[in-house]
């Protein structure tokens, strides 16, 4: 009993000496913030809230002061100045425009509000190394973590080709986005000067492991995802950290031999798989069979928007307007436009357009750190691709809060209050 009453004496001792040292409490409110972020992907709505409240709560009131936009300049100021318009305008104008009723249009208000907050929250957590460094361990964690349980979770259904029993309540669609978005800090992590030998080879095999759950997804729009995020990481690991995921060429042959062996055997074994591929091989000789036809959907939505230009819909379920029942118009700017106009479509694609070549100015300026702009990067060029038949502009917090967050990490105080300086690795 007294050791117990000792220890919980030092642990509050230790809560009192943090609680008072505003730079430990900063620290802390970080690290939960952090937390919120990387594992935000698979975290429950109230679990990440949590996280996120109890971060602000531990600030004072200087710390919680926003003063980054005074410094956003050239391209970081456009890509600012176009995420604010973008979160305003689906904000505000289903509010005003929208066909629910009123009650509903102001819960719908609730999701890009709460984005809009982690964003904000970005701009107050994200301003030096201790950040970053925790950043990276935190997502690198997260990626290893979702990317092993969901492996094992589809060899345990056999890799059964059922697209809503899949990890954590994720549809199989959702769930291979969100392993793409998190395989840039697999490959960030293997890359780096910092990885001995022997994690790097966990790694790898975590790469591995993640790429098959990606591939038993059975969604040929995050197989090509995925492919131009390979296509694209090879050279620019080799820029940004003087080496590249083909330098492990004898780890990464045998896991070309794994994933060729487990290839060949489903395409024998699986009609779902061969039926994909066999539709892979029509992107430019018959587009509609690769689309599963999804352009008789994108013209009936194109039709639905012209109804409605300005201000769209709202937050209503697609399918009660649709004569072809679907939760979604397959496209994701598409949906943009149905749920809050054609205005809400432009400035969604302009968000990802700008972020992506911020992200590749802050790549060959060599501005650090270079593995936020290197992941960022890949995460958007993986969400354009998918996009394009599938819908993720109006999804779940769990891809929308993370996703968000680290694109608006390159106009906060991290980036645009550092001056630009030549690195060679992390």
């Amino acid at each position: 009993m007294k050791a117990d009453r000792v220890m919980l004496s030092n642990i509050r001792e230790s809560i009192i000496n943090i609680y008072k040292n505003d730079t430990k409490r900063f620290c802390l409110a970080q690290i939960l913030f952090i937390a919120s972020i990387s594992f935000g992907w698979f975290l429950p709505d109230g679990y990440r809230r949590g996280l996120f409240l109890l971060a602000i709560l531990l600030l004072n009131k200087s710390q919680r002061k926003v003063d980054v936009m005074r410094y956003w300049k050239g391209l970081a100021r456009i890509g600012g100045l176009i995420l604010i318009a973008l979160f305003l305008w689906v904000t505000l104008i289903p509010l005003f425009f929208s066909v629910e009723p009123f009650g509903e249009r102001i819960l719908g208000m609730a999701r890009p509000i709460e984005v809009f907050l982690y964003c904000v929250g970005v701009m107050i957590f994200a301003k030096d190394d201790f950040f970053t460094k925790n950043l990276c361990s935190f997502s690198i964690i997260s990626a290893i973590f979702i990317s092993l349980f969901a492996f094992t979770r589809r060899l345990l259904l056999s890799f059964s080709a059922i697209r809503d029993d899949w990890v954590f309540g994720m549809h199989a669609a959702l769930a291979g986005l969100i392993l793409s978005s998190l395989l840039p800090w697999i490959f960030y992590a293997i890359c780096s000067k910092n990885t001995d030998r022997h994690r790097r080879i966990f790694y790898i095999i975590a790469l591995f492991l993640s790429l098959t759950a990606i591939f038993v997804t059975y969604y040929r729009t995050i197989w090509l995802a995925v492919i131009a995020q390979i296509i694209i990481a090879v050279p620019l690991s080799y820029y940004c950290f003087n080496t590249n995921l083909l330098n492990h060429k004898k780890l990464l042959v045998t896991i070309i031999i794994l994933i060729t062996t487990a290839f060949t055997y489903s395409y024998h074994v699986s009609f779902t798989v061969r039926n994909n591929i066999a539709r892979s091989m029509y992107i430019c000789s018959d587009f509609e069979a690769f689309t599963s036809r999804r352009g008789e959907i994108w013209v009936e939505a194109i039709s639905l928007i012209s109804k409605r230009k300005l201000g769209g819909y709202g937050w209503v379920s697609y399918d009660d307007f649709a004569v072809i029942k679907k939760h979604h118009p397959h496209s994701s700017y598409l949906e943009a436009a149905f749920h809050a106009g054609i205005p809400a479509a432009i400035l969604y694609c302009a968000a990802l357009l700008i972020f992506f070549l911020l992200a590749l100015r802050y790549i060959f300026t060599k501005t650090k750190p270079c593995s936020i702009p290197y992941v960022v990067s890949l995460m958007i060029l993986a969400s354009a691709v998918a996009g394009l038949t599938e819908a993720f502009f109006f999804v779940s917090r769990e891809y929308l809060i993370p996703f968000w967050s680290m694109v608006s990490m390159l106009i906060s105080p991290l980036f645009v209050k550092r001056k630009l300086e030549v690195y060679y690795d992390e």
